[in-house]
């Protein structure tokens, strides 16, 4: 294995869109990899994915979670608010990897919950982000 596999294996996530949601998928390790990347990375950092890429710029503010364009995943806010993403990568991973029963994907909704969540803005899509095995259909 080369030193530098672990890292890009966040390559392996997916990207979809469905009913005006957002979905980041992946096997538990490129979910790791992923919230590794995002949560070292001090400015912009984009991760090219299956499917599209993960954009995420360090502001003030509340979580937003947005779409631009078809396939581009926008994650903005203060380190305290996207610390809930990189939180639900790390969490689905462990759930998905402690689970007896691996056909039972698991995951985790992150959205804005009215009227007064202060972690997420009132603009953000609806993101879940879900862990799978690649060797279980």
């Amino acid at each position: 294995m080369r030193q530098d596999e672990p890292v890009n294996l966040y390559r392996l996530c997916r990207l979809s869109t469905s009913g005006g949601e957002l979905e980041l998928a992946g096997p538990p390790a490129a979910l790791r990899a992923l919230a590794l990347l995002l949560r070292e990375t001090q400015g912009r950092v984009e991760a090219q994915v299956s499917g599209g890429a993960v954009v995420q710029e360090r502001t003030a503010g509340p979580l937003t979670v947005s779409l631009r364009g078809a396939d581009r995943l926008h994650l903005a806010g203060g380190h305290r608010y996207l610390d809930i993403v990189w939180d639900a990568l790390d969490g689905v991973a462990e759930q998905a990897e402690d689970a007896a029963d691996r056909e039972v994907k698991r995951h985790q909704h992150i959205e804005y919950l009215p009227p007064d969540d202060e972690y997420r803005s009132p603009l953000s899509v609806p993101l879940i982000i879900v862990s799978d095995w690649p060797d279980v259909k």
